[in-house]
């Protein structure tokens, strides 16, 4: 009976919005660029330095209005993003054994190693716009809300390998092991929608996207035998908190 009353209640309040402005369906495209800062946990940020790539991102979005200027968007789609770090000799991995520099393990100058992966991901936002201006089709808006992404795919690229090819291999290598399961970020921005009669309505916003979950899996391990010595369980990511983030142009295209 409990849940029966949940339903009854919940079919009412998407019935009163479907009263109100509708459901609406979208496309979305969100190209953008990436922001990918590491905080070393102690360690001398002077032995890291990073950055982002290119991302982008797609899928399908639905509106709930609850009125001409106020609206619930959710979606689901598929994304791309990562970023970039320079290893520099100088830099340390702790081990349970010892602890092994860079440059214990031949590296002499600093070696740029690219993290890129793919995730389904669903935008949650809430849409906040203006009456049409003077006699434009233009509305000015603001979003605020924020994403969750869940990784299907990661790779690794760098010209060399790093420590050993149970690390970083060469050329682009398809590995989970780096990254976490789960990324989240919090969401805000600006636009314009611009509304197209007989078509429909198209939504401009650019979006900064904060990242709130460590990129990388702190408990990733491997061994690796330099000259005679065998380091065991070294965790190259251990104190490492990477956050991913990005600046989108976000663009709807609602029917």
């Amino acid at each position: 009976m409990r849940y029966l009353k949940l339903s009854i209640v919940a079919a009412a309040i998407l019935g009163s919005v479907s009263a109100q402005e509708g459901v609406k369906f979208g496309l979305r495209v969100s190209p953008g660029i990436g922001f990918f800062g590491v905080d070393s946990g102690g360690r001398t940020v002077k032995n890291l330095s990073a950055s982002g790539v290119f991302g982008f991102g797609g899928g399908l979005m639905l509106s709930f209005g609850f009125s001409d200027n106020v609206a619930l968007l959710l979606g689901a789609g598929v994304g791309t993003g990562g970023g970039k770090i320079e290893f520099k000799p100088n830099y340390a991995i702790i081990g349970s054994n010892d602890t092994l520099s860079l440059s214990e393990a031949g590296l002499t100058s600093a070696q740029q190693v690219t993290y890129k992966i793919t995730t389904l991901n669903v935008p949650v936002f809430i849409k906040m716009r203006t009456n049409p201006i003077a006699s434009t089709p233009l509305r000015a808006k603001g979003m605020l809300g924020g994403q969750l992404d869940i990784r299907v795919g990661s790779t690794t690229n760098s010209d060399r390998p790093v420590v050993s090819a149970d690390f970083i291999d060469q050329d682009r290598t398809r590995t989970g092991a780096h990254f976490g399961t789960f990324l989240a970020q919090a969401s805000a921005g600006a636009g314009v929608d611009i509304d197209i009669e007989g078509v429909g309505t198209v939504d401009v916003t650019f979006l900064y996207n904060h990242g709130l979950i460590n990129f990388f899996d702190k408990d990733f391990k491997f061994d690796a035998t330099v000259g005679s010595t065998t380091y065991r369980e070294l965790k190259p990511y251990r104190d490492l908190k990477g956050r991913l983030s990005s600046l989108q142009m976000q663009i709807v295209f609602w029917f």
